[in-house]
């Protein structure tokens, strides 16, 4: 079967079928004749050049001769399943891109060393032609890949892009016999999600402290990361209550966002309501309307940069988006903010002169919205002060990088 992504066709082995070899197989064989029968001479096994038509037309002819797809199209498809024996065909668009960069993009599960061995070991062929070193490649170029792909070691996976599945991934921040402060990471709900599917924080707490009647007492989007404050306890839950809504609570928040303000420091006032257009989602009204509840946010630059700043973030409402809303509404989004007019950060719009690699997409330096809950400030249940913090986590620290050398 052939599917289409990133520019590339990927040609599947059908079932039963086995190829004998790179120059040996059915598909080559039918490739020599059918590059001879387009009129251009060059056997597959050479520099083989055509039209993206002709090279359509060869390759929906011969395939099916030897069993390897049912359908030629652009077909647009979900990452590939783990199969042996593959084939890339690479586009015009694409077209100068690297042999390596290619095998990047087409296997994406399996590892980067791995994807390096197949080409010194002499399992990637371009044409015909066996590789055993990186290569520029052409329109038209037809990548084999001789390797067992469901024997090949799975590309890593790195830790802030893993979802939270246990308690382990929740460190304690701060703990005392009636109140318990964990940091969150990015991706995780707070409480389950209406679909029900995703436990959430919710579902990890008695599992972080079996005994101790863990209860929510305020939330965290899915995106943000930070500091959570949790209960022991019916009790300690209503403290919590009083203590929020008496405004005894401060919290802080980092937000990297688009823009510089002008004002080192300056507050934000607006009304928040559902927006109707957007199920889910919230807008800001300058004045009160029915349905719409006061939110304010102090707001203080910690550091400009050329083309973006980053804030610290201290609301005294509790709104739902209330900070990303805020900040849109002053035209200041956040980075990676989708919802709200954010845009992703990439680093061939702060380095000049970057040039990235032919056929390779650009990716951005985040890969979720750049907001942290840093630090939270209460009173225990016996009145001790208590100030908890929580650095920023490493891939918000690492897309902060190039900002800091710009």
């Amino acid at each position: 079967m052939a599917r289409r992504t990133n520019g590339l066709y990927r040609l599947h082995r059908g079932e039963g079928e086995a190829w004998d070899g790179v120059g040996g197989s059915r598909l080559n064989r039918g490739m020599q004749r059918g590059a001879k029968s387009v009129g251009r001479g060059a056997p597959y096994g050479g520099d083989l050049k055509h039209s993206r038509p002709e090279l359509r037309r060869l390759v929906a002819r011969f395939l099916p001769v030897a069993g390897l797809c049912d359908r030629v199209g652009p077909v647009w498809c979900s990452p590939l399943q783990v199969r042996a024996g593959q084939v890339l065909v690479v586009e015009r668009h694409v077209a100068g891109i690297r042999l390596a960069d290619l095998l990047a993009q087409g296997v994406p599960h399996v590892h980067n060393l791995e994807r390096r061995h197949w080409i010194l070991a002499g399992l990637v062929a371009v044409n015909g032609v066996v590789c055993h070193g990186d290569r520029r490649l052409h329109e038209g170029d037809v990548v084999q890949i001789h390797a067992d792909l469901a024997a090949a070691r799975p590309a890593r996976v790195k830790p802030n892009e893993r979802a939270a599945t246990s308690a382990d991934d929740l460190p304690v921040l701060y703990e005392d016999d009636h109140l318990l402060v964990v940091g969150k990471p990015a991706g995780l709900t707070t409480v389950p999600d209406r679909s029900g599917t995703e436990r959430g924080v919710h579902g990890l707490l008695a599992a972080l402290r079996p005994d101790a009647d863990l209860r929510i007492v305020h939330r965290l989007d899915r995106d943000t990361s930070g500091c959570l404050l949790l209960a022991k306890g019916l009790a300690a839950a209503r403290h919590c209550d009083r203590a929020f809504q008496d405004g005894l609570v401060a919290k802080t928040y980092v937000a990297l966002v688009h823009g510089v303000p002008a004002a080192d420091t300056f507050a934000i006032d607006g009304w928040l309501g559902p927006d109707r257009r957007r199920p889910g989602k919230v807008v800001a009204s300058p004045t009160e309307q029915p349905g719409f509840k006061a939110a304010h946010t102090d707001v203080q630059r910690r550091v400009g940069f050329a083309r973006h700043a980053l804030l610290a973030l201290r609301p005294t409402t509790g709104r739902s988006h209330q900070l990303r809303v805020h900040l849109q509404s002053v035209g200041h989004p956040i980075v990676g903010d989708r919802d709200y007019g954010g845009d992703d950060l990439y680093l061939s719009a702060i380095k000049p002169g970057y040039k990235l690699r032919r056929g390779v997409d650009e990716k951005p330096l985040q890969k979720r919205m750049f907001l942290h809950a840093e630090r939270l400030e209460f009173a225990s249940m016996d009145g001790a002060p208590v100030d908890v913090t929580m650095p920023l986590p490493d891939d918000l620290a690492v897309a902060l990088r190039p900002l800091e050398r710009d």
